[in-house]
């Protein structure tokens, strides 16, 4: 597991939009999350960001469900 300092430089993407969705998650869930949430967001970190928000705006699915458990949180 990543520090946060580290998580939150991860979260800056290439669009606003992506940038609050992560940030949002990441001080909001983040801290409190299972270590399988943990690994399933630091893990969407690691996509490209079109392929991220084509998950988050739900044009595709995943086939995790630890991934799509954070994206719930993500809107919740």
């Amino acid at each position: 597991m990543e520090n946060l300092q580290k998580l939150a430089w991860r979260c800056r993407r290439g669009t606003k939009e992506l940038d609050v969705l992560m940030q949002r998650y990441l001080t909001n869930n983040y801290p409190t999350a299972s270590s399988e949430l943990q690994h399933a967001f630091e893990r969407m970190l690691d996509m490209q960001d079109p392929e991220l928000y084509d998950l988050l705006v739900g044009r595709q699915g995943s086939n995790d469900q630890n991934i799509n458990q954070v994206i719930e949180y993500i809107y919740a």
